[in-house]
């Protein structure tokens, strides 16, 4: 187990944040020239990588954790800092760009009800603000939030994981098995009646959770036998995600090919070592993006050029975020080994 802390993870999520991020540019900015490429970048799939690797992470935290209290500070303090900010700096910004009068902005239930429920993770109860990008695709401030609640979700679920585990003698693999089953037949039903919205968040993203966790705790049995399991897990991946486009097996082929290039390729292996700017990357992109698609800027100009200049704000504001919000409330071994990667 030595050799679980080098990996490419820093590399695969920040994969993961910008295929999300080019995916809700392409949806958002709806100029024509991009929509062709619109199936490159998968953003369902680059978020169960997300889930994938939180699994395993997570799992890690736990265990490395004194107790369950310590662990879930740890978690609050990574997430919750700079999701607050941006939350209450959007809903009390964005009063510069809504069409009602600043009066009317802040007396409206609406304003209330959105910042109460994204303070909550609750991001579906409302996801707009009044008289906000009325004009754009969507009038969503931020529609990439809703795997955030899901994220918290998983962080609750590991103490009860773990719990169900030790006291009450369950084996780890017959409870992963059933989750899994479970987790998978809730997402098939719900997608067999058009409902895809309800199927992708709990229990029907458990199952990649799951894999990750797996993953962890049999680390070096996955270490050793990568090179013969990738092969048959492409080809299933392949099968299922393209062929079949069913989602049985998925979960797992899946979740191995992301361990797979997380230990592999040592090159990429100090890719974070500036800092993780991850989240900061997932959770600014959207808002700049309507921001530009409300001020009309993919129309007026290079719609290439303004892309580039999306990117480059939502890096600054990442590494802001990272510097100033985030690295700050980190525990004080992470921001030891922060220093040593630098």
């Amino acid at each position: 187990m030595n050799k679980i802390n080098i990996n490419n993870f820093d590399f695969l999520r920040v994969v993961f944040a910008t295929t999300v991020a080019l995916s809700h540019l392409i949806r958002l900015s709806e100029v024509e020239m991009f929509q062709s490429y619109g199936m490159l970048f998968n953003a369902r799939l680059a978020i169960d990588g997300f889930f994938v690797i939180s699994g395993f992470l997570i799992a890690k935290s736990y265990e490395n954790s004194k107790t369950p209290k310590e662990y879930i500070f740890k978690r609050v303090r990574r997430i919750v800092p700079a999701y607050a900010f941006l939350v209450l700096f959007c809903a009390v910004s964005f009063c510069l760009i809504s069409k009602n009068s600043v009066e009317n902005y802040f007396l409206s239930g609406q304003f209330w009800k959105y910042l109460g429920a994204n303070l909550t993770f609750q991001n579906y109860i409302e996801p707009c603000l009044p008289g906000v990008f009325e004009n754009n695709a969507i009038c969503a401030v931020n529609g990439a939030l809703w795997t955030i609640k899901v994220e918290e979700a998983f962080y609750l679920l590991v103490p009860f994981f773990y719990f169900i585990i030790k006291f009450k003698k369950s084996n780890i693999y017959v409870l992963s098995i059933i989750v899994y089953l479970i987790s998978i037949t809730y997402f098939n039903y719900f997608v067999s009646i058009d409902m895809y919205r309800i199927a992708k968040q709990l229990p029907g993203a458990l199952a990649f959770f799951v894999m990750g966790i797996m993953l962890y705790k049999n680390f070096d049995f996955f270490q050793k036998w990568k090179h013969y399991i990738i092969l048959p897990c492409l080809v299933l991946f392949f099968i299922e995600q393209y062929l079949f486009k069913t989602y049985i097996l998925k979960p797992i082929v899946f979740g191995f090919m992301v361990f797979y290039i997380a230990y592999n390729f040592k090159w990429l292996n100090n890719f974070g070592k500036y800092g993780d700017f991850t989240y900061g990357i997932y959770i600014y992109h959207f808002p700049v993006i309507q921001i530009f698609v409300y001020f009309k800027l993919f129309n007026k100009y290079d719609p290439i050029i303004i892309s580039l200049v999306v990117f480059l704000i939502v890096l600054i504001l990442a590494v802001l975020s990272w510097y100033i919000l985030e690295l700050r409330y980190l525990s004080k071994s992470r921001r030891e080994r922060q220093k040593i990667i630098i």
